[in-house]
């Protein structure tokens, strides 16, 4: 078979090459009157839609026996996953003809699966009733149930054979060609399974290689796929033009009601007049989203470059509404209850300045009311200061806590800037004013601390909810003066986070963080307890009390000057919606800027369950501290959204 640019399918004569006998079947199907659903191979839909269908109340229930010939598991499951009588056997059809209907519609679904597996010789037989589908008439009256038969032979598999590419750009690759191109996972070689969908993806790489140079209307213009069946082969012929280069013309926007269109066009960051760049329309659409203001953002490209070389760009969104309300709990048996909640306004003066309200009750039911711990915080953002990719914050807040180590009150002014450089580092700085009271193991103590803490961000993981690949590492530094003590200190801190699948379908992924921390320039007791290094909860080492680990002083934790901590998770999906994860914890902290390894290490262990929803996996863990000391608790469990790292 043969797919031309223009869509029409080419038909040999028996003896030449020819296409799939499966092909036969869909020739046929294309003489049919009745309604039949249209599907598409190669990126050219076979059967057109038929705007009328005939509508029979009664439902015409069928058993269904399907039959996949040659014994492959996968290839079997494949082809019954593209059939409509297999998928809705539970949900019969309205009437005879709404049965004959899905039956017929069946033919084109099987043969784009063969197609998609590379099996272009196989046949196809429906019958109902013993009758072959395509000699039944829409008015046939049936039993019922209805015996229903479906028999596919898939055929040989076929091979690529001559690959020819026309089209490709003059001179050498460029870094931006390769990764278009994805030459490491490039499959449409010679010799290489024929599967239909390699030849899109071929020419989707094909079109992105010339829009990565600047020709935003590339488009592949000729497109000749031949089946052999004496070879078992199938020839590719793909012909590219790339189009005219252009530039970035005007940016519209449209959609917006009370956002200033304006400002949105200059979040976009693209300047009209600089050589278009499909990865700066990505980082628009991406920009625009993390706005957090909008519902959707959709990208209309011109038609035509027109004559002055440029193309222009229109941005259609879609704004959610500006108040919203929301909240969030947890829960650990040793440390208790936690409740938040927050009132957000999205959009205060129609350049998506943000103002929101934080409020948060800890330790419930772990202590009495008069030792929960309380947090609020009031916090004001403007993003796009500076530069698109700028955020400028402001935030006061003030918090108690009251843990067994120490209690605090504190209050904070911070102002900062948050910039992404790239779109997986993010880099944020602010400068931090705090009066604080704290009570611990040295005493009643005051601090008026000045403190500019800073952050780098590099998130490469593929799914922020629920990763399976990729690494995480963040690194923190906050320099910090204490007015009244003067005391000058530095707080730096780092962690690294990565994930591997190890199957195919990513069912099985092992997941494992480290992280270290030190504090340098000051003692034990001149450093804040709010600062130094505790460990322990559902956040750190499981199984053991919420900041429970590190040096003592008369058997009070007190914290340390250094610290680190590992973890190790085997995430298994046991189905889509369930999966158990057995993990190991492990850390320690030191009264030294630098770890000594003398202490003791603690180590926990346990299971947890994995509910996945839309929103990510609800976490429930099962921890039990492997080296306890004589307060730890034998059995810790913990309930939140989201992996555990």
């Amino acid at each position: 078979m043969a797919c031309e640019g223009d869509g029409r399918i080419r038909r040999m004569m028996p003896g030449r090459r020819t296409a799939a006998s499966a092909a036969a079947v869909a020739l046929l199907m294309s003489s049919m009157t009745v309604p039949s659903l249209a599907f598409e191979l190669f990126g050219r839909e076979f059967f057109e839609r038929e705007d009328e269908t005939i509508v029979v109340p009664d439902a015409q229930p069928y058993a269904l026996e399907f039959v996949v010939e040659g014994g492959d598991v996968d290839l079997s499951r494949a082809i019954r996953n593209a059939s409509a009588l297999a998928r809705e056997e539970g949900r019969p059809p309205p009437g005879a003809a709404g049965l004959i209907a899905r039956a017929r519609g069946d033919y084109g679904r099987i043969l784009a699966a063969l197609y998609a597996e590379g099996r272009y010789g196989g046949s196809i037989d429906i019958r109902i009733d013993g009758v072959a589908v395509q000699s039944m008439r829409p008015d046939a009256i049936l039993p019922d149930p209805v015996p229903v038969r479906v028999v596919v032979d898939p055929g040989p598999l076929f091979r690529f054979g001559a690959i020819r590419i026309e089209g490709l750009p003059a001179g050498a690759m460029t870094q931006e060609d390769d990764e278009a191109l994805a030459l490491d996972t490039w499959e449409l070689t010679e010799g290489a399974a024929a599967r239909s969908g390699i030849v899109l993806a071929s020419e989707g790489r094909l079109v992105e290689l010339w829009r990565q140079r600047g020709h935003p209307k590339a488009r592949v213009a000729t497109r000749d796929v031949i089946a052999d069946h004496r070879s078992r082969t199938v020839d590719v012929t793909l012909i590219v033009d790339p189009g005219p280069a252009a530039g970035f013309g005007e940016v519209e926007v449209t959609g917006t009601e009370r956002l200033d269109p304006g400002y949105v066009r200059w979040m976009t960051g693209i300047p009209p007049g600089e050589e278009y760049d499909p990865d700066a329309v990505a980082r628009a659409r991406d920009r625009l989203l993390r706005l957090g203001v909008f519902a959707s953002v959709s990208i209309v490209e011109g038609e035509t470059v027109g004559d002055d070389g440029l193309l222009p760009i229109t941005f259609n969104v879609s704004e959610r509404k500006r108040r919203l309300i929301g909240g969030g709990a947890s829960y650990a048996t040793i440390d208790g209850a936690t409740l938040e909640g927050y009132w957000m306004h999205r959009n205060l003066f129609g350049h998506a300045e943000s103002l929101r309200f934080d409020a948060s009750v800890s330790r419930i039911g772990a202590a009495d009311v008069t030792d929960f711990s309380y947090a609020l915080a009031t916090t004001f953002r403007r993003p796009g200061t500076f530069t698109p990719d700028t955020d400028f914050t402001l935030q006061l807040a003030g918090k108690r806590e009251s843990l067994d180590e120490y209690d605090s009150r504190t209050v904070s002014a911070k102002a900062g800037v948050e910039h992404r450089f790239t779109n997986r580092l993010t880099g944020r700085t602010a400068l931090n004013a705090e009066w604080a009271e704290i009570d611990d193991a040295f005493g009643e103590s005051r601090f008026l601390i000045v403190s500019l803490p800073s952050k780098l961000d590099y998130d490469g993981r593929d799914n922020k909810l629920d990763p399976t690949e990729g690494l995480r590492g963040t690194f923190d530094a906050e320099p910090l003066a204490d007015l009244r003590g003067g005391t000058l200190a530095l707080v730096a801190r780092s962690a690294l986070s990565g994930y591997l699948s190890l199957s195919e379908d990513d069912r099985l992924v092992l997941a494992g963080r480290g992280s270290l921390g030190s504090i340098v320039g000051a003692s034990l007791a001149d450093v804040p307890a709010t600062r130094r290094f505790f460990l322990g909860g559902g956040g750190s080492i499981r199984g053991y009390e919420y900041r429970s680990i590190g040096p003592t002083i008369g058997g009070d934790v007190v914290g340390g000057l250094s610290f680190w901590e590992t973890s190790l998770e085997l995430r298994y999906r046991l189905t889509d919606l369930v999966g158990i994860v057995p993990f190991i914890d492990a850390g320690a902290a030191y009264e030294e800027s630098v770890p000594d390894f003398s202490g003791k290490i603690r180590v926990g262990a346990g299971l947890g369950i994995r509910y996945y929803t839309p929103l990510g996996p609800l976490r429930f863990d099962l921890a039990v501290p492997l080296n306890p000391d004589g307060g730890d608790p034998a059995l810790a469990f913990y309930v939140g959204l989201g992996q555990a790292f």
